[in-house]
């Protein structure tokens, strides 16, 4: 069972906490999921600033500015703002929760 709250997760299930190769990709999975489900398959603006965990969209600018995003940004044609792949997004946290537990 999960339970989700506004870019928090906590996974109930023993295969998660152990972290294998294979539940990470269960992991990654059940994240991109979710963020195709909230926001599509592109995020930008708040949502993207939220699922990085940037405190607000100055600091994710100066991110962006600095090319120290974790994943791959990039412009969209005749769109204002830059964009993230949901799927890059999700397999992100997925490895940083990954790093954490090990």
């Amino acid at each position: 069972m999960r339970t989700n709250i506004v870019g928090y997760y906590w996974i109930y299930g023993v295969e998660l906490f152990a972290m294998s190769e294979q539940t990470n990709e269960k992991l990654a999975d059940l994240l991109e999921s979710d963020l195709l489900a909230w926001y599509g398959p592109v995020l930008t603006g708040d949502a993207l600033r939220r699922c990085l965990g940037y405190s607000n969209m100055a600091a994710l600018r100066q991110a962006i500015a600095r090319k120290k995003v974790p994943i791959p940004i990039f412009p969209l044609k005749d769109r204002r703002g830059k964009f993230a792949l949901a799927k890059d997004v999700a397999h992100w946290l997925a490895e940083q929760r990954n790093q954490a537990c090990e």
